[in-house]
This record gives structure tokens, C-alpha cells and sequence, in this order.
């Protein structure tokens, strides 16, 4: 088991570690080695690694992490968010919120980049049909319309996420109003199903995929439905029982989609599952003692 997976593990059971302890067990994770072994310099591996470590228990103490951060405010940081293109040419609400979200991970809920990714969220992004969005030099039609009459569902959960890690990160509040009105908006469809067919809403919203990418998932939905306590809702027993199902018969969740974008690194191969079932195993509280067999 990976010495990243060997931490988290030991924190969720409440064990207490010094911050070099920590940074030991960072340094001897094979997939941390892999993450910093080079440093990504076009705008999408800043994503994806951006990402990644803040899915590393304390990823933001490493040196690597903290460059990582400065070099995404330097190049992707605009007055109202972030773009892959450092203007609006480029900028999409799903890469917005996903870096949004990620920082927010790394304990920089409070820089005033995130606060700007934040604020464009907040007073632009649609949680509801029929909501017209006027936003003059921006390209969105480009990327085949991020707000029409209904607007993309992947960018309008991912602006949800992200304004929820904020929340939990800071406890501030400000953003309760929008927040609320996506989160209902991700329950009227149980989260992943249209409401004309109850179908799929996306092709790969039902894969077993971690970290996040572009393609939204169902792992991604039933975190936040767990951290906003939403298990025994109605509208979330069709998301719980789908990721039930795809648990296999010696108990654990497969990986069963990897993103190919330039610089993505997957946490679990296609096929296996360490991480992929601890996420989901915490998230369903289920989770066994001595999960894979780790003592400390």
C-alpha cells in the first residue's frame, strides 16, 4: 500500500502525527514521488497536479506544493477567477471551480484568488434552468455553451463543490444562498440522472474514477452528498445504491475509467481500487479496522 494512503488511513482512525512524521510518510509514497517528479509549465498538468495533491493528506506542507500554487496565481489567476489562459478567452466555470475547490483543499480558502473564483460563482453561475448569463468578451459558446437554457451540468456541480469546500475549509457562510439552490439542484436529478428519461446525465458520470477530472462522477457527487449529510435523503438513495452495486465480490470498488489529459496521474490503476475504496468505504461509513490489512 502506498506510504499517502498508509497516512490517511492512520488520521481517519484520529491517530495524531508531528508534521515531520507526516512529511516522512509523504516522502516515502511512491505516488507523491510520482506527482513532484517534474513540474508542470502548460496550464492543464497545473491543473490535474494541483488537483491531485490536494487529495494527498497534508499536500500542502511539501515545498513542491506551495511552488505548484504560485506558479497556478501567476499564470491562471484573473480579477474574476481562474483561466486556463490567464484571461477570458479561456476561462470555463468547471476549471474555475475544480481549482477552486482544490485550493480550498490545501488550506487557501482565504487567498484572495480563491475569494475572486469565489465571487464570479457566486453571481454568475446558473443553479437553475432558464437563467440568462450576459457576460460580454467571454467565449463560452466556443466549448459547445456552458449557460444555455439549461445550463452544463458539470460546470454548475463543480461551482457547488467548490463553494461547499469553502465552506467547510473557512465556516463562512456568504455563499449559503447559492449554494443551496445547486445543492437542490443536484437532488432534483439524484444527482447524476435527467429528468426527462432518468438516464445517465453524461457518459461517464457513472464511472468509479478518482481524483476528479473533467468528467464529472459518481464518487465525486456522493462525497458531497455525504458532507452535506445528505445520506438519508430521498433524492440520494439511487446515488448510494448505484455505488453499492459496483462493489465487487471481494468487497472492494474497481477504478474503472482513467482520464488521458496531459498530466492527469490516476491514484488507482484500471482494475484496482486502494484508493478508490477507501474514499468510498469512509464516504458510505463503512469503513473496516485494518482496511488492506495496514497496522500501524
Amino acid at each position: 500500500m502506498d506510504a499517502a494512503l498508509q497516512l490517511k488511513i492512520e488520521l481517519e482512525k484520529g491517530v495524531k502525527f508531528s508534521e515531520d512524521q507526516i512529511l516522512d510518510f509523504l516522502h516515502k509514497s511512491d505516488l507523491v514521488n510520482e506527482l513532484t517528479a517534474d513540474f508542470p509549465e502548460k496550464p492543464l498538468p497545473m491543473v490535474w497536479r494541483l488537483i491531485a495533491l490536494s487529495e494527498i493528506p497534508f499536500g500542502w506542507l511539501l515545498e513542491y506544493t506551495q511552488k505548484l500554487i504560485e506558479k497556478v496565481y501567476e499564470n491562471l489567476a484573473t480579477s474574476y477567477g481562474f483561466s486556463l489562459s490567464g484571461d477570458q478567452k479561456m476561462f470555463l466555470p468547471c476549471y474555475n471551480a475544480m481549482i477552486t475547490s482544490a485550493l480550498c483543499r490545501l488550506d487557501r480558502a482565504n487567498d484572495p484568488e480563491v475569494r475572486n473564483a469565489l465571487d464570479w460563482i457566486n453571481s454568475h453561475q446558473p443553479m437553475q434552468r432558464g437563467e440568462k448569463v450576459e457576460l460580454p468578451g467571454f467565449n463560452f459558446e466556443k466549448y459547445g455553451g456552458c449557460f444555455n437554457k439549461t445550463p452544463c451540468y458539470i460546470g454548475l456541480a463543480k461551482s457547488v463543490f467548490a463553494l461547499n469546500n469553502y465552506k467547510e475549509k473557512s465556516g463562512d457562510s456568504k455563499y449559503d444562498e447559492k449554494l443551496n439552490l445547486g445543492t437542490k439542484y443536484l437532488l432534483e436529478h439524484s444527482f447524476y440522472k435527467r429528468l426527462s428519461n432518468g438516464k445517465p446525465i453524461t457518459n461517464h458520470i457513472t464511472d468509479i474514477s478518482f481524483p476528479e477530472s473533467y468528467q464529472l462522477n459518481v464518487v465525486e457527487l456522493l462525497r458531497f452528498a455525504s458532507s452535506k449529510g445528505l445520506q438519508n435523503h430521498p433524492k440520494t438513495q439511487d446515488l448510494i445504491e448505484f455505488v453499492k452495486n459496483k462493489q465487487t465480490k471481494n468487497g472492494i470498488w474497481k477504478c474503472t475509467f482513467r482520464y488521458k489529459g496531459d498530466g492527469y496521474v490516476a491514484f488507482d490503476k484500471v482494475g484496482k481500487g486502494e484508493w478508490i475504496t477507501f474514499f468510498i468505504q469512509n464516504i458510505l461509513k463503512n469503513t473496516p479496522k485494518n482496511l488492506f490489512g495496514f497496522e500501524k
